[in-house]
């Protein structure tokens, strides 16, 4: 099966990458800075100074653990798995664009980019389809800059996982092939809470992309038809929200996977969608 990666530049997905390009023929590769096209209003860009300032102070063990797990990444995989490259500002660049259309591919794989247009949606409709990861159980939790932090923010711990989808146009919004929580214990520390998060979804990923390159069947499931969700958004991950995260890890996350019975309570509400 012959496909084409549409990812960022860091480490997890350096990893990624190359752990596909394992089981798939990988024709290209494109790199996206991720850059929108439109600049944010005033008000937005007030709230995104706050909130990097606050990352470098109220939020600070958040950002180390998750530089620490690029690091481990970068360190494991020194590059790009071996295949064309092209790099990008922002995904839906017109290059973007001609590359797929001149490769041709049977499945486009998306991972940590800019929301993808209409214009790329519509040249995977080609052939297999176009699969985003989004490292959140959709659609209990949509969004970013990093569901597994939010969930720590609103004590949702049974909601920490991944979702795999058939992408769309909107936010974590496609119709859902795979959704699992993660195999978490409550001993984890934040490290390694946000490593098996990273894994995990990797894991599911690569699942999913081997049912598709062996012909498979897979589910396509309306998020509308499992229920109401959240959408959380980048700019208002405020210092509020780190300091309930840090505080709920501490004092609250291994005292619920202690309480069995609040784990079969809160795991029973859930509908995750399977593919096996």
């Amino acid at each position: 099966m012959k496909t084409v990666i549409l990812t960022g530049k860091q480490g997890n997905q350096k990893a990624l990458s190359n752990r596909i390009a394992e089981i798939c023929e990988v024709s290209a590769l494109v790199l996206s800075d991720n850059i929108p096209k439109k600049k944010p209003g005033l008000v937005t860009r007030a709230q995104i100074l706050s909130n990097r300032i606050a990352n470098r102070m109220v939020g600070r063990r958040l950002v180390d653990v998750w530089e620490r797990l690029l690091a481990d990444y970068d360190q494991r995989y020194a590059e790009f798995p071996n295949a064309p490259i092209l790099r990008v500002e922002n995904i839906n660049s017109e290059a973007v664009v001609k590359l797929l259309e001149s490769q041709s591919p049977d499945l486009i794989i998306v991972s940590g980019t800019n929301l993808i247009g209409k214009r790329i949606i519509n040249l995977a409709e080609r052939a297999k389809g176009i699969i985003n990861l989004h490292t959140g159980i959709s659609p209990y939790v949509k969004g970013g800059p990093n569901c597994t932090n939010w969930c720590l923010a609103k004590n949702w711990y049974h909601l920490i996982g991944s979702t795999v989808m058939w992408l769309d146009s909107g936010i974590d919004s496609g119709r859902i092939i795979a959704t699992e929580r993660a195999p978490l214990t409550g001993n984890e520390t934040l490290l390694d809470l946000h490593q098996k998060v990273m894994e995990h979804a990797h894991d599911l990923y690569l699942r999913v992309i081997q049912k598709i390159s062996g012909g498979e069947k897979l589910p396509s499931v309306r998020q509308d038809s499992i229920g109401g969700g959240n959408l959380f958004l980048t700019k208002d991950w405020n210092a509020w929200h780190m300091r309930s995260a840090v505080h709920n890890f501490d004092r609250r996350y291994r005292l619920f996977f202690q309480d069995i019975e609040s784990v079969r309570r809160k795991s029973e509400d859930l509908q995750l969608v399977s593919m096996d």
